[in-house]
């Protein structure tokens, strides 16, 4: 099965299907911790909470959705 982060997922099928959502802890983001996945569209990324990418260096960097902030990173 194919998984794939927020923003690889809006821009596919046209809504997120929460494939990484839940998969990074509250618990572990609030410590800054972030696990890393793989999504078919960026490649190996961290994501956060909600199953955003927050890989600065993902196959998908350019693009809308790509390298979200960390916690408390502006």
């Amino acid at each position: 099965m194919a998984d794939f982060c927020k923003a690889c997922s809006i821009e596919l099928f046209g809504k997120d299907f929460e494939d990484h959502k839940g998969i990074t802890t509250e618990q572990m983001w609030k410590e800054l911790h972030a696990v890393t996945v793989i999504c078919e569209g960026c490649g190996p990324i961290q994501v956060d909470p909600e199953g955003n990418c927050v890989s600065k260096d993902c196959l998908c960097s350019k693009k809308k959705g790509h390298g979200m902030p960390w916690l408390g990173e502006k």
